[in-house]
């Protein structure tokens, strides 16, 4: 059985490489808006000036833009614009003997000239999962969000993360194959896994000023289940608070001051991350520096992530973690990602390795996604 299972595993990821070689993606709103995808993606998942206003202007390029709900009850429009999809998708990785099916389902538009609609939903079926079933809190986001004056003034309230909108913080150090929960070892957390920024079932309001200067807030429950750096120890939603701060300067880097504070009832846990980004002709550079405070011991560590294009929509990513834990030891994680979009397939593939005072291990992922 084992032998099976290990022919298919590399079966699957032959597969994948040969197959990506000539795929590209063209996601919902590129498709509703007649675009390709870097118009408002640098890199995928990670957003350009222009993502990050599509974003904040309720999922359209400009406020004289046609709302969704429009458009779609238009008949007679030759563009309606359906703000549904999905994704259907396959990943796999060195360290289990079983490949992950993931489904994907979301619904973003915008309803009015000011209020807008996000949520998407997934399930991954693998037996060594659980709690990933459709429509639970750990794996949906659901909000709507009212903008004034031109977005100027932005208030969202459901089922969010924090961090949209302070740039790119986790979307440029997403799918390195480092991070995970638990304590160092094969779950090995990242600097940012320190962080311990989740989602809330909450409200936030941002600011816009001058363009430059973006003010946030956030207050209500983690969602999920909170310990030290990521260990799960009970079922209890804790009061989380969030508030940042993003500064971009006249050389268009992007910093910012992130504090993040979980009222646990007893043992409070805080943390703060200085992110800093910067995107220039022959790569995008993304840094965050975190602190966090663990049971009153001190942990500090530096994530870094370094994108290269090869092309339209593919691209090689570098990723270098370093930290000193709760207790003063050093340890490092590696990184090197490949990803390729191409009309609605795509790809990725990581290979990451950690090294700590006790442990060392490697591991590679890879995932292909068929996008509707």
């Amino acid at each position: 059985m084992m032998k099976i299972l290990t022919n298919f595993k590399i079966a699957f990821m032959f597969f994948v490489v040969v197959f990506t070689l000539n795929l590209e993606a063209n996601p919902v709103f590129a498709r509703q808006y007649g675009m390709e995808c870097s118009a408002c993606h640098s890199q995928v998942p990670a957003l350009n000036d222009m993502g990050l206003g599509f974003v904040r202007n309720g999922f359209r390029t400009s406020t004289y833009d046609t709302t969704s709900l429009q458009s779609l009850l238009d008949e007679n429009s030759t563009n309606r614009r359906y703000p549904v999809g999905a994704i259907l998708g396959l990943s796999d990785n060195s360290k289990t003997d079983e490949v992950n099916r993931l489904v994907k389902l979301y619904l973003s538009g915008t309803l009015t000239e000011s209020l807008s609609l996000y949520s998407f939903t997934k399930e991954s079926f693998n037996s060594n999962k659980s709690g990933q079933d459709l429509f639970e809190s750990d794996n949906s986001q659901f909000y709507f969000q009212y903008n004034i004056l031109e977005a100027k003034h932005v208030f969202r309230a459901g089922l969010l993360s924090p961090l949209t909108q302070l740039g790119n913080v986790q979307r440029s150090m997403s799918h390195s194959g480092l991070n995970g929960i638990g304590d160092h070892g094969d779950n090995y957390v990242s600097p940012l896994g320190y962080a311990d920024v989740r989602k809330i079932k909450g409200a936030e309001y941002s600011y816009l000023f001058d363009n430059n200067i973006l003010l946030l807030v956030s207050y209500g429950e983690q969602v999920a289940k909170h310990g030290d750096h990521g260990n799960q120890i009970n079922d209890d939603n804790y009061d989380a608070f969030l508030t940042g701060i993003r500064y971009t300067t006249a050389e268009n880097y992007k910093i910012g001051l992130i504090y993040n504070y979980v009222d646990t009832e007893g043992d409070d846990f805080y943390s703060l991350i200085v992110p800093i980004e910067k995107e220039y002709s022959m790569l995008t550079w993304n840094s965050s520096l975190v602190y966090a405070n663990i049971s009153d011991d001190d942990y500090i560590g530096l994530e870094t992530a370094f994108t290269f294009p090869l092309g339209d929509m593919e691209h090689i990513k570098a990723i270098v973690n370093v930290d000193n834990d709760e207790n003063d030891n050093t340890n490092y994680g590696y990184s090197l990602g490949y990803t390729k979009i191409y009309k609605m397939f795509f790809f990725e593939a990581a290979a990451g390795r950690v090294n700590t005072e006790t442990y060392s291990s490697n591991k590679a992922t890879g995932s292909i996604n068929l996008i509707f």
